[in-house]
């Protein structure tokens, strides 16, 4: 099992603090998955097609897509607040949905 261990880390840093509703679930190949893992900050055509449902509202609540793949059993809350690359993004166990 791996964890992101944050050095010198406040409360803000290690208990999470978004809410968020998924508005809507993307499943993408390994090769696609893999490539976002490694370069988040790429533009990427799922996004691109969905960034129209994610935003932060007025209650603060981030509406984000869910990214995954059938090989992995976590995947990617994102908000890119209008663009094509993962502005906001979150690692997420699926067994926690």
């Amino acid at each position: 099992m791996k964890v992101t261990f944050i050095r010198k880390p406040s409360w803000e840093n290690i208990i999470p603090q978004d809410e968020f509703v998924i508005e809507k679930e993307i499943i993408v190949d390994i090769s696609t998955f893999e490539e976002f893992t490694a370069m988040p900050l790429n533009d990427y055509n799922f996004i691109e097609e969905n960034k129209d449902l994610m935003y932060c509202d007025l209650d603060d609540i981030t509406h984000c897509i869910l990214v995954k793949c059938n090989e992995k059993d976590y995947g990617f809350l994102i908000n890119s607040e209008g663009t094509s690359y993962g502005r906001y993004v979150a690692h997420i166990p699926l067994k926690l949905l």
